[in-house]
């Protein structure tokens, strides 16, 4: 059974009237491009200050999520959640500057101010009272030729509400933090199209974590790259998607030989470098070093490699010494023994897999550091029902908007 069966809403809001976007004409949109050309940081600091929420200190010692409504900042405590009218005049501005090109083209916007993109995709509508509103709807890669009078239609297919999109984020936040992630840790996300990637992006935005997202038709080598690029320390994989009515064993086929099969090559040439300095090898300083440049010339420009191409890189070197009549055939084998033990003891690329139940196959293949997303969220669930002093899930979701945030 999916993770996520249970999420679809008995009763949605009526959809709410859309703002309407100012620009409604070609003139409107010559003036705005006039505006921003002649000065970039008030005409983009005008649309920020209207459409985002920023958290801005107050006299009070307190903080706000504020947001300027045309004559007054306006929004919420930041630690109880009640309405905040502020007395900070139209010429207020949360940032110090809100457009830096000191250092063109490397342009920075909005210097010292501070938001957080969770909020403002999530909490703040939740506050105004949108809760029960549909924050997106999901469609199964599953397809049923039988429904719709034969015209077919996704076997799962339900909305996520704004209050549930909420809470599923804040329990994923929660593990994120439970499993020793802080602000400026990095994650990789390798999983299908369903709910749960958004929950686990939101999550990531709500804690200051940066991920990655990497599609699920990549190769497991081009996995391999993305988590050793961007330094990731845990990766949230799915057990299986469902693609062109097969089962795509996500875990198994990508996240797995990923980390298991591939070495970044910084890690591979400096195992390499400690095997060869090894007293029980006898090697000279020269013909470590000479065997080490060509490994290095073998692996030029790849992030992470197979062992294969290691050793690949090792026969080469070997060949070289061969013909110069520095080894022999007896002491290539035993240095092409030695280094190949010392890449099978790679230390772990992450320290957590986390994987969500989706397709529910029956054998998976765990290893040590898996664990599944739903003992993790439980976990969690549990936390914020004991700080909030209610029995289950159901209270909670009951409550008000702003009791709920």
């Amino acid at each position: 059974m999916s993770d996520m069966s249970n999420l679809a809403e008995a009763e949605l809001a009526p959809v709410p009237a859309a703002k309407t976007n100012p620009v409604r004409s070609r003139a409107d949109w010559d003036t705005l491009r006039a505006d921003v050309l002649a000065d970039p940081g008030a005409a983009h600091g005008a649309m920020a200050a209207r459409n985002l929420h920023w958290l801005v200190p107050l006299e009070n010692g307190q903080s706000a999520w504020l947001s300027f409504d045309g004559t007054a900042w306006t929004g919420w405590d930041a630690t109880t959640a009640q309405p905040v009218s502020t007395d900070l005049g139209a010429d207020f501005k949360p940032w110090a500057r809100a457009f830096n090109d000191d250092d063109a083209p490397h342009f920075r916007w909005f210097d010292g101010a501070r938001t957080n993109c969770a909020f403002n995709e999530i909490d703040r509508h939740v506050l105004a009272g949108h809760g029960n509103e549909t924050a997106f709807i999901f469609e199964g890669d599953r397809w049923d030729m039988a429904q719709d009078n034969g015209r077919g239609a996704p076997v799962d297919c339900y909305g996520v509400s704004r209050r549930r999109l909420l809470l599923e984020t804040a329990k994923c936040a929660i593990a994120l933090k439970n499993l020793g992630l802080k602000a400026g840790d990095r994650i990789a996300l390798n999983m299908p199209n369903i709910p749960a990637q958004l929950y686990w992006t939101e999550a990531a935005k709500r804690i200051g974590v940066l991920y990655t997202p990497v599609f699920g038709g990549f190769s497991d080598k081009t996995l391999s790259d993305r988590i050793h690029d961007a330094g990731a320390k845990i990766v949230i994989t799915a057990d299986g998607g469902y693609r062109m009515a097969q089962i795509v064993p996500f875990k198994t086929a990508y996240t797995d030989p990923a980390l298991d099969n591939y070495v970044p090559v910084q890690v591979a040439l400096e195992l390499l470098r400690q095997r060869l300095a090894g007293d029980d090898l006898a090697l000279t300083a020269e013909m470590a070093a000479a065997m080490a440049e060509t490994v290095t010339a073998t692996l030029k420009g790849e992030v992470t490699v197979e062992r294969g191409d290691v050793m690949r890189g090792v026969g080469r070197a070997l060949a070289e010494l061969g013909k110069a009549g520095t080894v022999d055939s007896t002491a290539a084998a035993r240095l092409r023994i030695a280094v190949a033990e010392a890449l099978v003891a790679t230390p772990p690329r992450v320290d957590a897999g986390v994987v969500a139940r989706h397709t529910g196959q029956p054998d998976i293949v765990w290893r040590d550091r898996d664990v599944w997303s739903h003992d993790l969220t439980n976990t969690a669930l549990a936390e914020i029902l004991g700080l909030a002093g209610l029995a289950s899930e159901t209270e909670l979701l009951a409550l008000p908007d702003g009791d709920f945030v």
